[in-house]
């Protein structure tokens, strides 16, 4: 299915997924990565919104479009926020505060919440920047996340797919220290016991992802919509009962612009 971008009215679009758990084309393939996941769910949500024409919201010059029926913050309000455990991870391509700000802003508003319990950092360095250069950038990104925990919007920040040097970097750095670093074990597949001794000593946790850094290619946003529109962040968000450890809720916000 392609959908074409000529029929989005304004330059910035914002696609919600809503609870893919209630999908079952997705839930049944469990061997799917997570680009082809969120390509299929991309394509389910756009062929309803061809279908219906149903658009969530046009405000700040954005476009949001969801799936019909789609009640996220409903899921959410089945049970007490201080039974849930929400985490986000977000995947950025450049160190635009304003970007950053926005994509948790809007995701607080899809979910009608006002804080979450994680949020991990994935920078995409696509421009091969010099290791200075990615920390640098890392740094920019770092300082506004770090905004949302003095504001007890955000709990714990932490980092994914960054090699031990610039992890080092930026705890050392960091007014609030990253509690928590991914590993990619398809790029790194045994971790350094360096970063294991740090991490054990600096009470970091350690954990170990499947997630492309490029989480949705250029060819995947060509095949979606005939036109090279740009990713600006996509959000992950993912939602637990403390006490049973149940996921509830998985989803993604997806924004794109027509530069």
């Amino acid at each position: 299915m392609e959908f074409q971008s000529s029929r989005l009215p304004l330059n910035n679009v914002i696609i919600n997924t809503g609870n893919l758990l209630s999908l079952n084309d997705i839930t049944k393939k469990p061997g799917q990565n997570t680009t082809e996941e969120l390509v299929e769910a991309l394509t389910i949500t756009l062929k309803d919104f061809q279908s219906t024409n149903k658009i969530d919201s046009i405000e700040d010059h954005h476009l949001t479009i969801t799936r019909p029926f789609e009640d996220l913050a409903s899921k959410i309000a089945e049970h007490e926020i201080n039974d849930l455990k929400i985490g986000l991870k977000i995947f950025v391509e450049n160190d635009k505060e304003q970007q950053m700000v926005e994509a948790i802003e809007k995701t607080f508003k899809a979910l009608n919440i006002s804080s979450v319990q994680n949020v991990i950092l994935s920078y995409n360095n696509k421009q091969s920047e010099g290791q200075n250069d990615v920390i640098g950038k890392i740094k920019n990104i770092w300082q506004t996340l770090e905004k949302f925990v003095q504001e007890k919007k955000i709990l714990q920040i932490g980092i994914s797919d960054v090699e031990e040097l610039a992890f080092r970097t930026l705890y050392e750095w960091a007014t609030v220290k990253p509690s928590i670093i991914q590993i990619n074990l398809a790029s790194c597949c045994v971790v350094p016991p360096t970063l294991q001794t740090f991490c054990k000593d600096n009470e970091v946790q350690l954990l170990t992802h499947s997630d492309p850094n490029d989480i949705l290619p250029e060819q995947s946003i060509q095949g979606l919509f005939g036109a090279q529109l740009s990713l600006k962040w996509v959000v992950r968000f993912l939602v637990h009962i403390k006490c049973r450890g149940v996921l509830t809720t998985k989803g993604y916000l997806v924004s794109l612009c027509n530069d």
